[in-house]
């Protein structure tokens, strides 16, 4: 008895949900309208990703980029580090500016990559496999050169400065945090 009054009940809140009339179904343009994704992105700060930045990264950076200035890594779907048994981070603040990887083989160089002018390009190392990555190297690409220098003590996490320059010595230094695993 209580079982079929349990299911008749639950029967009759069903029919009542469903006579309710179909709400309009939102535009994806109202959407992004409502939750801040449309006509207001001329407001945004134009060093953080946008949904429309590549993730694959070039040998060589956009031409005309100014490779000194660093922007937020963002999306990195597409980016091929190659093998790697470890890597590390730097982060400037909560920013992800730059990540390196590589293999402890220290035959083999180690990859990074950064976006500048809103593209993601990939750097060598040069050898010394990981523990040159997490100790410290340069990084180098067509028309850039990015140094990792740690200036805490040796540990998963310390701080570090970065030092970009383009390929006419033009340099800018970064501070935050380099993050290794």
């Amino acid at each position: 008895m209580r079982r079929t009054l349990i299911l008749a009940a639950a029967a009759l809140a069903l029919s009542a949900c469903s006579q309710e009339p179909a709400a309009e179904q939102e535009s994806a343009d109202d959407f992004a309208s409502r939750i801040g994704g449309s006509q207001q992105q001329a407001g945004l700060d134009p060093s953080q990703p946008t949904m429309d930045m590549p993730n694959a990264a070039q040998a060589a950076p956009p031409q005309g980029a100014d490779v000194t200035s660093l922007q937020q890594l963002g999306d990195i779907a597409n980016v091929n580090l190659g093998p790697r048994e470890g890597g590390c981070t730097f982060m400037e603040g909560s920013r992800e500016m730059l990540i390196a990887a590589g293999l402890r083989d220290g035959t083999i160089p180690g990859k990074a990559v950064i976006r500048v002018g809103d593209g993601l390009t990939l750097l060598d190392s040069g050898p010394g496999g990981l523990d040159n990555i997490k100790n410290g190297t340069t990084f180098t690409g067509e028309g850039v050169t990015v140094t990792v220098r740690p200036t805490g003590p040796a540990g998963p996490s310390r701080r570090a400065q970065v030092t970009v320059a383009d390929a006419a010595g033009t340099q800018k230094s970064y501070s935050g945090n380099w993050i290794c695993a």
